[in-house]
């Protein structure tokens, strides 16, 4: 409203001379109505300068950025005004320092390179005293100097500076140099004035806004450092898991591959000692028959130990597919194999008291991180173990579900169950119901966790008495 009062005041003053002009020529013949186009004339100015207010109000209403808001208020005030050049200024954080931040211009462009001290200069002394100041001859005013000039090679004939204000408070000035058509008149200031006042509103949220989008970079990079950090806090955990579940199978994974090493010790001794008696026999006379019976004895040796180099075998290509440090990549793969691998490993905790089904049905590779589901299998299978109290039951069943669009892993235990109030529990880190030192807590966890990064997801159910069912439900595609 202040600036539209001003506005109107401005249309007033312009008005006058017009009106002047009217009574000084009526003793002169027209063939015009004497009234009429002194009145359009001041009315179509007035017009002119309140549209011209609006439209520089919505062109600053339209950006948030703090540098393309001034250079669109410089554009428009070149253009209304007619200037050669024109240019905002702004002061900096000690408010003692303008600094160009926008210059309109042939060779205006150095400027924005270059100071100017609170004071000293036109625009220095607009910014000290928030007063406008409109001078015809530049050269004749004290404050003037002509090096700002000398870097520009432009010529400076008059000024008109205004202070841009918001709540009592400087920012900074606009100045405008060289009408192009007569010099500035008042209403040029009032106009400009009025620029400035919503120019000076325009520029303060700017500035929240910059800043405020810079704080949020800076929210947005510790969050993004704090997610990296994370994720790479959660694969370290999945590791120490892994090789935690892996020490837990030591001493199991020992024996299985000691039991056929020792075999095939005692065996190559055997085969050793058979073989010198056949060796002996075949120098004796008439012993073609202990030859033979050493030689039947060597066969069955030697298929033992063969039988135990497959044992072994099995063992380490388990342990190698469980660990899978050559196919950590997200590719297709098979699952049944890594069930296969998982029971190979779990074998001396349920031999002989753990009979397991294998209810397979007919799947297609999954496209997952091996290593990282066969881990998620090793968990579900030893907890399944281990809540079998003497001798019990695992069945493992796959297949598509019905909107083949998911492949399932179930496994199912006869242990103790689980009870209703922990049901809700079991996926929480550190939440276990085994023994101290049994366990860390964390495998049902992770093993939610890497299932959710397959995008599928874990289902349970179980009851005291009946054992437990999971379920793990991965995409196909």
């Amino acid at each position: 409203m202040h600036a539209k009062s001003q506005l109107g005041e401005a249309v007033k003053q312009h008005r006058a001379p017009h009106r002047g002009a009217e009574m000084n020529d009526m003793s002169q013949p027209t063939s015009q109505p004497p009234a009429s186009t002194p009145t359009s004339a001041a009315e179509s100015l007035g017009h002119e300068l309140f549209s011209t207010f609006i439209d520089v109000g919505v062109a600053l209403c339209q950006s948030l950025r703090l540098r393309d808001l001034l250079v669109t208020m410089m554009r428009r005030v070149q253009d209304t005004l007619d200037a050669e050049a024109c240019s905002v200024m702004l002061l900096d954080e000690s408010g003692q320092t303008l600094r160009w931040e926008v210059a309109l211009g042939e060779q205006a462009h150095p400027l924005q390179t270059l100071t100017v001290p609170l004071g000293q200069g036109v625009s220095g002394r607009v910014a000290a005293s928030g007063t406008s100041e409109r001078i015809e001859i530049a050269e004749t005013d004290a404050a003037w100097t002509a090096k700002y000039d000398a870097v520009t090679g432009f010529r400076t004939r008059a000024i008109l500076c205004v202070p841009i204000r918001t709540r009592n408070e400087i920012l900074g000035v606009i100045q405008v140099l060289n009408r192009r058509t007569g010099s500035f008149t008042e209403t040029d200031q009032e106009l400009l004035e009025a620029i400035a006042s919503i120019g000076g509103v325009a520029i303060e949220n700017a500035r929240l806004y910059e800043t405020l989008e810079r704080r949020v970079e800076e929210r947005t990079a510790e969050l993004t450092a704090a997610m990296a950090e994370l994720r790479e806090a959660q694969g370290q955990l999945v590791q120490s898991e892994k090789m935690a579940a892996l020490g837990n199978l030591v001493a199991g994974v020992a024996h299985e591959i000691n039991t056929p090493l020792g075999a095939i010790a005692s065996n190559t001794d055997l085969l050793g000692r058979a073989i010198a008696k056949l060796q002996h026999g075949l120098e004796a006379p008439g012993s073609r028959d202990a030859a033979q019976r050493y030689l039947e004895r060597a066969s069955r040796v030697i298929e033992v130990s063969r039988e135990a180099c497959q044992r072994i075998s099995a063992v380490v290509k388990s342990l190698r597919n469980f660990s899978r440090l050559d196919e950590s990549a997200h590719k297709p793969a098979d699952l049944h194999e890594g069930l296969e691998s998982t029971l190979t490993l779990i074998r001396h905790l349920i031999k002989d008291r753990v009979t397991v089904h294998r209810e397979y049905g007919s799947i297609p590779l999954v496209p997952c991180h091996p290593n990282q589901l066969n881990q998620v299998f090793l968990n579900l299978l030893v907890n399944a173990a281990q809540s079998i109290e003497g001798n019990g039951e695992i069945t493992i069943r796959t297949g598509l579900v019905a909107a083949g669009d998911m492949v399932s892993v179930e496994v199912h235990d006869t242990g103790t169950g689980i009870a209703p109030e922990h049901l809700g529990k079991i996926f929480d880190p550190g939440f276990t119901t085994k023994g101290v030192g049994v366990g860390t807590g964390l495998g049902l966890s992770i093993s939610y966790r890497i299932v959710s990064a397959h995008q599928g997801r874990i289902e349970v159910d179980s009851a005291p008495g009946r054992g437990t069912s999971f379920r793990v439900l991965l995409p196909v595609q």
